[in-house]
């Protein structure tokens, strides 16, 4: 019985000296979880700052390349005075005579149609002269029409004489007076512009109407 009573003493002594190693092991283990721990923060920590910084890089990179200017830009650049070019820059000049002189015809009864009869009656040549008629005459001969249309056939031939360009352009004319009777007119325009030369201004060498030969349908 003291014998096991001794053994038992003898037990219990060892588990007391090896509680402390047992203690300490534990706190190695503790700490160096820790430890562990703590390093793969850190690790995390620098890769999300480095995939941060290849963005930042990576945007920086294609913001660059879209503000980079072309070639085509440097071109532009390189010469700002330099208007653009186009076909259409300068109409009148891209027409042929006969092309002028069948849009004269349209302006003039453009203008008829919205009731600017000043701008009609200086389509005449001589500022109006030509028609053989005073302003108030003029204006007061489509004082009963309510709309009117033309329609413009093929152009004469160019005819030169005396420093001068003419031209006939048939046309045919549908108007509605304002009790609604329609009426039409049937005939041409004699146009004429002064040639390019020494002295001729801008105005006269535009076409204006010189005469005309329109009859009422019946």
């Amino acid at each position: 019985m003291a014998v096991t009573n001794k053994f038992k003493y003898a037990e219990f002594i060892r588990l007391l000296v090896q509680i402390p190693q047992e203690i300490a092991l534990f706190n190695i283990n503790f700490s160096f979880c820790i430890w562990l721990k703590q390093r793969y923060t850190v690790i995390g920590v620098l890769l999300l700052a480095m995939s941060i910084t290849a963005c930042n890089n990576s945007a920086r990179s294609q913001l660059a390349s879209g503000n980079r200017p072309t070639l085509a830009n440097l071109s532009d650049r390189s010469n700002p005075s330099s208007p653009p070019t186009s076909s259409t820059q300068n109409p009148v000049k891209n027409q042929s005579q006969e092309q002028q002189a069948v849009q004269l015809i349209h302006d003039y009864y453009d203008a008829i149609a919205r009731q600017d009869y000043k701008q009609a009656y200086l389509a005449w040549d001589g500022d109006g002269s030509a028609s053989k008629q005073s302003f108030e005459e003029f204006q007061q001969g489509f004082a009963n029409i309510v709309s009117i249309v033309e329609e413009v056939g093929k152009p004469g031939s160019l005819e030169g004489a005396a420093g001068s360009l003419y031209i006939e352009i048939p046309v045919t004319v549908t108007s509605v007076t304002s009790n609604g009777t329609p009426q039409r007119f049937r005939g041409s325009y004699k146009l004429r512009r002064v040639n390019n030369v020494p002295g001729s201004t801008p105005k006269q060498r535009r076409w204006h109407i010189y005469s005309d030969n329109i009859s009422l349908e019946q």
